[in-house]
């Protein structure tokens, strides 16, 4: 206790150097148990850091990000994150976004991902004018720092204003790069903002299918782990709702048994999983059209005009059209 309170005295009365040395103590220290997050806050830490944040070198602001944002992970971190929302840390972040180096925009876009986590910071993150420099750094950050800006934008996506902002903001396009050519958490952390982008967004139902979101999110289904499935499924299951074209896009994608599926029972299945329920007569004519094709086209040409063959496709898909 000794040691933390020397720490946040520093915070309070060094010079810069001196600062900056015990945002990175407070840091580090925040990092490694719960008990510390407890401690730090009670120890009257969390204001100065803010005012580091606020008016420290540039180096001592993106180690008070780094402090903050350290503060606010776990379940206790949750009444870290309210007194820090509180203390106006969220425009001088979003402003650390902004102009920060390299290091300070990943360390302010992981603290925004922690804050983001409740209802009233979503809504003053986006009132400060957080998203498109999160979008930004999703395109053109570090690693790091594309992992922290696009789980911030997919807490952020959970209120239906911010859906429209980021799509906006262009941020469609790099979280589907994301799900294609990323590793297994990129892909997994993608899955997971665009179902919330797509949820109860027609736009962005059609802005991720025409950046060719449906193809990885089906292939993450058949392929991914346990966790990356649960988030690629209902993925799907929100470009599909109340959207025809995305619906047999889906169906298409999975293969003819589930445009046969689709047409039948309005439902596209994999492995188990229901990615598409209760489609409506528009979406299973188109599917019984698609599937009415590749029969056709697996005919020989010299037998296409017989009866029977006529009758045999009509009887599978007749009821459909």
């Amino acid at each position: 206790m000794a040691e933390l309170e020397g720490l946040v005295r520093a915070l309070r009365e060094g010079d810069d150097a001196a600062k900056t040395a015990a945002a990175v103590a407070l840091g580090t220290l925040a990092r490694d148990t719960d008990a510390n997050d407890v401690a730090i806050a009670e120890a009257g830490g969390i204001t100065p850091l803010v005012e580091l944040l606020r008016d420290g070198s540039a180096k001592a602001k993106g180690q008070a990000a780094r402090a903050l944002c350290n503060l606010m992970h776990d379940v206790v971190g949750a009444a870290n994150r309210i007194w820090i929302a509180e203390a106006g840390c969220i425009p001088l972040l979003v402003e650390l976004l902004r102009d920060g180096s390299a290091e300070a925009r990943w360390y302010a876009a992981a603290a925004l991902r922690n804050l983001a986590c409740d209802d009233d910071s979503r809504v003053l993150i986006v009132e400060a004018g957080g998203i498109p420099p999160l979008v930004n750094l999703l395109r053109d950050g570090s690693a790091d720092a594309k992992k922290s800006a696009a789980l911030a934008l997919t807490n952020l996506a959970c209120i239906a204003a911010s859906r429209v902002l980021i799509a906006e903001a262009g941020g469609v396009p790099p979280l589907v790069e994301r799900l294609r050519e990323g590793g297994a958490d990129a892909k997994l952390e993608a899955a997971w903002a665009l179902r919330n982008l797509a949820c109860d967004n027609g736009d962005n139902q059609v802005l991720i299918a025409g950046a060719g979101g449906i193809v990885p999110l089906v292939e993450l289904l058949r392929d991914g782990s346990a966790e990356a499935k649960a988030e690629a499924a209902p993925a799907l299951y929100s470009l599909a709702w109340n959207n025809d074209a995305n619906t047999v896009a889906i169906a298409a994608t999975v293969g003819l048994e589930a445009l046969v599926e689709l047409a039948r029972r309005g439902r596209v299945t994999v492995d188990n999983r229901a990615v598409v329920r209760d489609a409506g007569v528009p979406a299973k004519r188109k599917a019984a059209l698609v599937v009415s094709a590749l029969l056709r086209a697996c005919v020989p040409l010299e037998a296409r005009s017989r009866a029977d063959v006529r009758d045999v496709i009509r009887g599978v898909i007749g009821a459909y059209l």
